[in-house]
C-alpha cells in the first residue's frame, strides 16, 4: 500500500516528507511535512473507522473552552475501506513517570490541577449533539461473555473458566456502572498527555475510544500502578481536585477493568481471529491465578 499516494489523493495535500511515528492493532500514524499528524485505519467496516472520532473532535473544538489543545481535524477521508484523519501536530513532550518525578512539588501540583480541570470541563459538557456516541461498558462485557460461551469457552481449562465466572459474578453485584455518564476520553493515559517546557498540560491526543460512558473511565490509568503510569496516589490527588466524585468507586472501577483485562484480550483474539491474543489472555489468567494462590499461602 502506497501510503503517500493514498493521503495525497484522498486529502488533497502535497507530501514532501512522511515518517511513521506510531501504530496500533489496526492503525498507523505518520508525521507529514514535519507539521501534520495523519492517522490511517484500514477496515472493511465503516463503523470501525474514524467517523466517531472526527465527530467528537469537532464537538470538542467547538464546545470545550480550555487552554489545553486537542486535535483539530483539517483533513479527513472516511469510507468503508479506509479512514484518514489529519491535524496539525500538537507540540509538547509526552508525560512519563520519569518526567513527573523529576519535577518540583509545586510543578507536580500545578500539573495535577491542569488535568483535573480539563477532565471536569470535558465531563460537564452538554451531550445532546453527540448522544449517539454512547458506550455501555457493562452491556459490552455481557455480550463479549456470550461470545466466549458460543465460541471457545468449552475448550478453556477449569482454572480459566473459574476466573471468568468469578469476574462475571463481580460484574453482576457491583454498582459502579450506575453512576454519572459523560463524555470521556476513555484512554486517558500518560502517553496521550502532552506537557510544555514548564511542565504544564498543553495537549491531549488520541480520542479514538472516546464516547459517552461512565465518568470513572477517565481515572483508570491515572490510578494505575505500572511502569507506564505514575501511580495510585497521583490519581487520588487528581480525583480530590476534580471533586464531586466517589473516590472509592473510581478505584473499584479501575480494579474491575484490571481484572477484566485477560478476558478482554481473549475476546479480542476471538473477534479478530488472532490466536496470539487468545494465548496471551489465557497465560495472563494462569499467572494471576498462581499469584493469588501464593498470596493466600
Amino acid at each position: 500500500m502506497d501510503i503517500r499516494k493514498i493521503i495525497e489523493e484522498k486529502c488533497d495535500i502535497t507530501i514532501e516528507s512522511i515518517e511513521l511515528i506510531g501504530e496500533g492493532y489496526d492503525s498507523k500514524a505518520y508525521i507529514v511535512n514535519n507539521e501534520y499528524v495523519f492517522k490511517i485505519k484500514c477496515s472493511a467496516n465503516k463503523k470501525k473507522g474514524y467517523e466517531k472520532e472526527k465527530a467528537i473532535y469537532d464537538f470538542l473544538n467547538k464546545r470545550l473552552h480550555t487552554s489545553v489543545n486537542i486535535p483539530n481535524i483539517e483533513y479527513s477521508y472516511i469510507s468503508d475501506e479506509i479512514s484518514i484523519l489529519g491535524y496539525k501536530e500538537i507540540k509538547g513532550k509526552f508525560l512519563t513517570p520519569e518526567i513527573y518525578f523529576s519535577m518540583l512539588l509545586e510543578q507536580q501540583d500545578l500539573l495535577k490541577k491542569d488535568i483535573a480541570m480539563f477532565l471536569r470541563q470535558m465531563h460537564d459538557l452538554d451531550l445532546d449533539e453527540i448522544s449517539s456516541y454512547t458506550i455501555d461498558n457493562k452491556q459490552n462485557v455481557l455480550e463479549e461473555y456470550q461470545l466466549l460461551r458460543e465460541t471457545i469457552y468449552d475448550s478453556l481449562t477449569d482454572i480459566e473458566k473459574q476466573y471468568i465466572e468469578a469476574f462475571m459474578q463481580r460484574l453482576y453485584s457491583t454498582t459502579i456502572f450506575d453512576g454519572k455518564k459523560c463524555l470521556c476520553h476513555n484512554d486517558f493515559s500518560c502517553n496521550h498527555l502532552l506537557i510544555d517546557d514548564n511542565n504544564r498540560l498543553v495537549g491531549v491526543i488520541d480520542f479514538g475510544d472516546s464516547g459517552i460512558i461512565d465518568e470513572y473511565c477517565d481515572f483508570i490509568y491515572l490510578l494505575e500502578d505500572s511502569e507506564e503510569e505514575i501511580g495510585v496516589s497521583f490519581g487520588e490527588d487528581i480525583l480530590k481536585l476534580y471533586g464531586n466524585i466517589d473516590i472509592s468507586k473510581a478505584k473499584e472501577y479501575q480494579d474491575v477493568v484490571e481484572q477484566y483485562y485477560p478476558i478482554e484480550t481473549i475476546v479480542y483474539g476471538v473477534k479478530n481471529d488472532r490466536d496470539d491474543f487468545i494465548e496471551k489472555g489465557r497465560k495472563e489468567i494462569y499467572l494471576r491465578t498462581r499469584k493469588d494462590e501464593k498470596i493466600r499461602k
